[in-house]
């Protein structure tokens, strides 16, 4: 790809005028007459075709792409890297490894510059050397004439840094080319210019081959000249005129003989000096001739780009004023979600802005086959009416509205007459109304659909033509959109009232429902505080009775009542282990009543951990004994006191401790570790146990719950995490389980080292039951 631009301005607002166009024209020229040669006309017309396409793949701004036409404007300027890129693909296509240097030869002199060096000789042209080759390459060569005599020149060119810039690492290739360009331009200068041999060109430096200049030894043969023989010839006359003399009028004086002697001598140069004179007066006639008609031509040329150019010019002001018009137009109809009001901005924008004779507007009804609301403005009251209550058929495929409405094509009539038997007969009773004599009608199509057509007319034959029809389907497509647009507003209006009658509808149902859902809510919360209330009354009947019976057990194991055998003491534990358990949960149900109830007062004062530990670790110990599990502390040094009710934390490590000794095997072991966390004190209760699935693991605080996968003998009420997590979270902490089944679990706890806020205490959650 190109890396910069290969004509008008650089990034820098500079003007690109490294190459003349008349190098390019030269490039495509030889190009096209080399290949129409071999292939013919078409061929050479293709190759320059092929040409554009390849230069216009490896520019990257489609704004720079070029044509055929713009390739051989010589008033052009081009970068030196197009250049290069031009003439690599010339070579290619050409499929000629010395098509530039044969190019050079051919072409780069061209007429103006054969006509103006024609009065110099060619050292005096080589000498103008930088002169000239500035004319092609303006500012991007050093070029000099460092010596230049009757027969031979030293040149020698370098690129500038911008150039070299350009070429970056393919400039000895690029040199190359440049080189090869202008010795077959200097080596053609004896032959174009004076009709002498070509002259020969020796190398002595080349920047192609890493050399900082590209130099030449230039030779070619001198100008031949006659006036020597013709003086010659005249001396020769005269000295045999004097021998003679001398011998054949020995009367006449050695003067008188000289004098008549010189006759044919002086003859000889009078005749010379005239016939130079005659051939310098001829030449400078043909060289004022050739001038003229040089410049003619160039004056006719400079005309023809004047010419162009303000026809340009005036297609540039008429697109101009069209975009502008199709963009205020087309923010307005973008702008109306009316169907009638889009209808008039559209008709009169074609009327008044784009100056047409007549606008219509028709849409195609699918069902129907028919073209029907057909607006028209340009036209009588009468004529418009007469129109809008049309409904013309659209059956016939042979018809121009089948093309358009059917086929989805546009037409361009530029005589009705032409026409006139493929239109409907009522298109030419309202054509005949109207005086139309050319129009143009395109569809208007919506996803692939066809909705209608947009027509326009005039009262003049060829009144039309593309660039009208080009700017219609234009105009065509706006509409299109603008009128789908108004469809999908119209469509989503009917569902807004719908919609808000279904709103309406649910809303008032949502009502309904709201209050069977808080009467039900109401009732669920009595029923729940019934409960609550059921649960505490029996709870604490229970626990006198459990009392009583306990305390008659214990008597009788004491032996108190009289001696027992082992099987009436055995069942005598048993009776006191499930009293125990019965006991157990009656504490737990009293506990999770007080807390539901939100009668759970906490007494906070400043507690150390350590010593909270130590005063359940006997009751944890005398538990983990029968199954020799070890128990570890582990404490942070410094650890600061927490703020807690000392009953309640007591409570909640008596729970995770006794959790963990139920759910350890045999010489398992079990460590309570604290450590501060940010302003919380972390107790972890770690365990070697049977670990908690996944599945479960979530599922371990809710009230109730009892672990599949825990062994039956094993398993509570299910109460003692649920309370647990509840008296965490009234002290403003958090708790937490992390579990590897078959490896052991991990309860983790917080307490707040600071007191918290009594509105920061987050209250406790628990599902409805």
């Amino acid at each position: 790809m190109m890396e910069y631009r290969p004509f008008g301005a650089d990034a820098t607002g500079e003007k690109i005028r490294d190459v003349s166009g008349m190098t390019i024209r030269a490039n495509i020229e030889y190009l096209e007459e080399s290949i129409s040669l071999k292939a013919g006309l078409a061929a050479g017309a293709q190759a320059v075709e092929d040409l554009c396409t390849r230069l216009n793949e490896r520019i990257r701004d489609p704004a720079y792409h070029v044509t055929p036409a713009l390739l051989k404007n010589m008033w052009h300027s081009y970068s030196y890297e197009f250049r290069c890129f031009l003439g690599e693909l010339c070579q290619l296509i050409a499929a000629d490894p010395h098509f530039t240097f044969k190019m050079a030869q051919a072409k780069f002199l061209s007429p103006i510059i054969q006509t103006l060096g024609r009065p110099f000789s060619v050292s005096q042209i080589y000498r103008m050397f930088p002169h000239f080759g500035e004319k092609f390459v303006k500012g991007s060569m050093y070029m000099e004439a460092t010596s230049v005599t009757d027969r031979r020149a030293l040149l020698r060119m370098k690129f500038t840094d911008a150039v070299d810039r350009q070429f970056g690492h393919y400039r000895k290739a690029c040199a190359a080319m440049v080189c090869a360009a202008s010795k077959g331009a200097l080596m053609a200068v004896p032959e174009r210019i004076h009709h002498s041999r070509p002259a020969s060109i020796t190398d002595r430096a080349c920047m192609a081959e890493g050399d900082e200049w590209c130099e030449w030894d230039i030779t070619w043969d001198p100008e031949p000249s006659r006036q020597p023989i013709w003086l010659a010839i005249g001396f020769l006359a005269s000295t045999a005129c004097w021998f003679y003399l001398r011998h054949q009028q020995p009367a006449l004086t050695t003067a008188q003989a000289l004098l008549l002697a010189s006759g044919p001598a002086v003859l000889s140069v009078l005749t010379v000096r005239w016939w130079a004179r005659h051939i310098r007066s001829q030449m400078r006639e043909q060289l004022v001739d050739e001038q003229l008609r040089s410049v003619e031509a160039r004056h006719e040329e400079l005309r023809e780009a004047y010419l162009q150019q303000e026809e340009i010019m005036v297609e540039l002001r008429r697109k101009v004023g069209q975009l502008t018009i199709l963009h205020r137009a087309g923010l307005l109809f973008s702008s109306t979600l009316d169907r009638e009001v889009l209808f008039d901005s559209v008709l009169r924008a074609l009327n008044e802005d784009l100056h047409y004779d007549r606008a219509m507007i028709s849409l195609y009804d699918r069902t129907r086959q028919a073209a029907h609301k057909i607006r028209i403005l340009g036209v009588s009251e009468a004529c418009a009416a007469f129109a809008e209550n049309l409904a013309i058929p659209v059956t016939d495929p042979h018809l121009l509205e089948s093309a358009v409405l059917l086929e989805g094509r546009q037409i361009l009539v530029r005589n009705l007459q032409d026409a006139w038997d493929n239109l409907h007969p009522l298109n030419q009773q309202l054509a005949t109304m109207t005086g139309a004599k050319s129009f143009i009608s395109v569809p208007l199509k919506i996803k692939g659909q066809v909705m209608g057509a947009l027509t326009v007319d005039r009262t003049e034959v060829n009144g039309l033509g593309q660039a009208d029809l080009e700017l219609m389907v234009t105009v065509a497509n706006q509409v299109a959109i603008a009128l789908d647009n108004v469809d999908a507003y119209a469509q989503i209006e009917a569902l807004n009232v719908g919609l808000e009658a279904k709103v309406r509808e649910r809303t008032r149902e949502l009502e309904r429902l709201n209050q069977d859902l808080a009467a039900a809510n109401q009732k669920l919360r009595e029923l729940d505080h019934l409960k609550s209330a059921f649960v505490s009354i029996v709870s604490h009947e229970l626990r006198t009775p459990m009392t009583s019976i306990k305390g008659y057990v214990e008597n009788l194991l004491d032996g108190i009542n009289g001696p027992l055998n082992p099987r009436q003491a055995q069942s005598l534990e048993r009776v006191k282990c499930n009293a125990d358990r019965l006991t157990r949960m009656t504490n737990e149900l009293l506990d999770l009543s007080r807390i539901e109830a939100g009668l759970t007062d906490l007494h906070l004062a400043p507690l150390r951990v350590p010593e909270l530990v130590a005063e359940v670790w006997d009751s944890a110990q005398a538990f983990a004994q029968p199954k020799s599990i070890a128990l570890r502390q582990q404490y942070d040094n410094a650890l600061p006191p927490v703020i807690a009710d000392r009953d309640k934390v007591q409570q909640i490590l008596t729970n995770l401790l006794h959790n963990a000794v139920k759910f350890t095997p045999q010489q398992g072991s079990i460590v309570v570790e604290a450590t501060t966390l940010n302003q919380y004190v972390l107790v972890c209760v770690t365990d070697s146990g049977c670990g908690i699935p996944e599945q479960e693991l979530v599922r371990v605080f809710e009230k109730f719950y009892r672990g599949p996968s825990a062994p039956i003998e094993a398993r509570g009420a299910g109460l003692g995490l649920s309370i647990t997590k509840s008296l965490v979270e009234l002290h403003g902490g958090k708790i937490w389980a992390t579990s590897n089944p078959g490896q052991g679990s991990q309860f983790a706890f917080t307490l707040p080292i600071e007191t918290p806020a009594k509105s920061d205490l987050p209250k406790p959650s628990y599902p409805l039951v």
